[in-house]
């Protein structure tokens, strides 16, 4: 029975580490963007023996010509990666020291993010209520990691129109110790009863 309930944690524990990279990960730059998906990679095959430093990608706006030449890293064994960091609206094209072209297009943000956080909290409170009400406390330790993962990503990227940063800073607070009891307190009742036994 011991067993089965550390390979229960276990378990529990790869999903919360997966969902705190999902919420953090920089992604790949797409054609059209809003500037909260910023900064994202720009990756060109290097299908060359030249390693990726030796290459770079150059970012242009149509308004005022050349922003920045960026040296290029290593993203894999077949890809190099730049950085894409410009949140102004616009449209801007990159060249690779290749001469491969794209253009990116930063359009206006109509900002998801409430519905993000409240789609989680439905989440939060739907796992939170089936854990007590069927006496499980899986429920209960996923609750505590959404909790978590919504106050990391309240914390790496804001909530919508909130400048105050104390109280952004003391809502991410509360969420983590609120998600940290839900995860730590059910988990060690767990172990205990599996002692016991």
């Amino acid at each position: 029975m011991r067993g089965k309930g550390c390979k229960g944690i276990g378990i529990l524990f790869v999903l919360f580490i997966i969902l705190i990279g999902l919420s953090s990960a920089i992604e790949e730059c797409k054609g059209t963007m809003h500037n909260n998906e910023v900064p994202c990679l720009l990756l060109i095959e290097n299908s060359s023996s030249n390693p990726c430093s030796t290459m770079t990608v150059s970012i242009y706006s149509n308004e005022s010509g050349l922003i920045y030449t960026q040296q290029m890293d290593q993203y894999s064994p077949f890809l190099c990666n730049g950085t894409f960091n410009i949140t102004t609206y616009g449209t801007y094209t990159h060249q690779y020291s290749s001469k491969d072209t794209g253009s990116i297009i930063i359009e206006e943000d109509v900002d998801n993010r409430y519905y993000l956080y409240v789609v989680a909290l439905i989440i939060f409170f739907i796992l939170f209520g089936l854990g007590y009400k069927l006496e499980d406390p899986n429920f209960i330790i996923i609750s505590g990691m959404v909790a978590i993962v919504m106050s990391i990503h309240l914390f790496l990227n804001g909530f919508p129109n909130l400048v105050n940063e104390f109280l952004k800073n003391g809502i991410v607070m509360v969420l983590f110790g609120i998600g940290a009891y839900l995860v730590l307190v059910p988990s060690i009742e767990q172990i205990e009863v599996w002692r016991a036994k």
